[in-house]
Parts: C-alpha cells; structure tokens; sequence
C-alpha cells in the first residue's frame, strides 16, 4: 500500500470560506491579530523573549514594531489558508511566483530528485501547493499528522488539491527508497522543534545553541537528492515571491552537521531580513543542548 495519504477534495465549508473576498478575509485577519496580541494575549511573551534573544541588536521600538507585525502576518496566513479550497492554479500562480523554477525543472528533466526544505516564514501552506504545480514531477511533503483524523483529513482535503501528496516524517524514508530512481520532489518545512525525534543536530542558531531535525541530512544522503532552501518573502498583501536557494548538488555527501548547518545559516538571514513573518510564537529554544541537560 500507497504510505503517502490520498487527495481528497476540501471540505465543503472550507470551499465557501475560500470564495469570501480576501478584502473581507483580511479585514477579518486585522481584528484576529489585534484579539491575539492586545486581548488574549496568545504566546506573546514566548515571541517577545524568543525576538529580544535572537535579535538583542533591536531597539525596543523596533522590536515592538516587529512583534506587532508578525501577529498581523500569523494572522493573514490563517485567513489565507481557507483560500487553497476554491482558488484556481492561475490564481495560485499568480500570487505565489517561482522565478527560478525552469531551472529545478531541468534537473527533475535529467533524472535528478529534488529535496526543497522550507521555513515556517509566510505563507507555506500557499507555497507546497505552488511548488506542486511548478515541477511537473511528483511531489511529497513529509508533514506530521495531527491527533485528531478529522483534522486530519480536512488539511489533507485543502494540501492534496494541486497534486501535493502528504507523507508522515516517519515514513519518509521508506518513501524515498521506494521511489529511487525516478524524478520526483519532497518538501519539507524543517525548522520546527524536533521534541519526539530519536536525533537531533545542535547548531549555532540566532547565537544560542539550536536543536535541528537531522532526517534532511539523512533523506540527501539515502536518495541522492539535490537540496534547496526555499527563501519565501511576502512582496504585498497576499502575493509572494520565491528563491531556491542551493544547498547541496546531488553528488555531494555532505555529513549531518554540515547540511543541516547550511540550511539554518539560510534560515537565520532570510528572518533578518523579514523578521515579521517567522513563527516566533513557536517555543523554538525549549530544549536544553546535552550539555546542559
């Protein structure tokens, strides 16, 4: 059997959501992300500490400019979300540009699989599905399931619409060796807090020593991939453009360190440069380095 999940279509409350007017949807997303930060108060002081340690070079002002921005941003990206149930392709198109994608099309062309890691920075919901319509390849993304089924299938309903097929992390390898061979895509969002994975990489991460996934480094190595950082910017309201970002050429067997270390150092300046819109709410430096454990 199939370890990827099947495409299955949006649910259809989320379809009617989708067809709102995004003015509306972001007049909506505004009042969200002032109940957020001004009323209920959701992780504020987890992204006020986590933005003045990463960035202590920051004038309070500045800061405080930043924090109020990001909550805008996780705002907007909620209310985009229910947008992928109805938009078209040309649509998608249209407000998520790939300019460097003939390139990695080429590669996919000759033979060569691409490994895409991304960031929790703006719209990456939005951006696996581009991703998706752009490689004329089959695409995976690695993604850990949520514990409710029926949330479950909702995402699934939204992210499988443009061809994107969901596979859990802990079965991505067995993907990876099933397809060896032939030319396809995976994707991962890999900056998150690997708190249930069996190994970690720690690197120098915003000055403070950082937990990483290591299954990147491990996917490269196992299928032969070329490895890109996706660098994803918001250029307006609702409309944002891409960079692939090499990281690793497919004959290269770079160890665990070195590759994951590429990836957070491509992380780390995307985020100074738009530091809004990453996810500073995520409790990204809960975990103790062993030597302080």
């Amino acid at each position: 059997m199939n370890s990827s999940k099947d495409i299955s279509t949006p649910a259809w409350w989320l379809r009617l959501a989708g067809r709102v007017p995004l003015p509306v949807m972001y007049a909506l997303a505004a009042v969200t992300a002032f109940l957020m930060r001004d009323v209920l108060r959701y992780r504020v002081k987890v992204a006020r500490d986590n933005l003045a340690a990463a960035m202590p070079e920051l004038d309070a002002a500045t800061r405080a400019r930043v924090l109020r921005r990001h909550y805008d941003s996780l705002a907007a990206v909620l209310f985009e979300l229910p947008r992928l149930a109805s938009m078209s392709a040309e649509e998608l198109r249209a407000r998520m540009t790939l300019p460097d994608m003939p390139g990695v099309r080429a590669q996919l062309a000759g033979g060569t699989p691409v490994l895409v890691l991304a960031a929790h920075q703006g719209n990456w919901e939005w951006l696996l599905q581009a991703l998706a319509l752009g490689f004329g390849a089959p695409f995976l993304a690695a993604y850990k399931p949520p514990h409710s089924e029926a949330a479950d299938r909702l995402m699934l309903g939204v992210r499988g619409r443009f061809g994107t097929r969901m596979v859990p992390g802990k079965r991505l390898l067995r993907e990876v060796l099933r397809r060896r061979g032939s030319a396809h895509a995976i994707g991962m969002v890999a900056d998150q807090v690997p708190t249930s994975s069996p190994g970690r990489v720690w690197l120098r991460f915003f000055g403070r020593e950082t937990a990483f996934f290591p299954g990147p480094a491990e996917i490269a190595r196992a299928g032969g991939y070329a490895v890109y950082f996706m660098a994803l910017r918001r250029v307006r309201r609702g409309y944002y453009e891409t960079r692939f970002e090499p990281l690793a050429t497919a004959t290269e067997k770079l160890d665990t360190p070195e590759l994951i270390g590429r990836y957070a150092a491509r992380v780390e300046a995307l985020v100074r440069e738009h530091p809004e819109d990453w996810a500073w709410t995520h409790r990204r430096w809960k975990l103790e380095p062993p030597a302080k454990a």
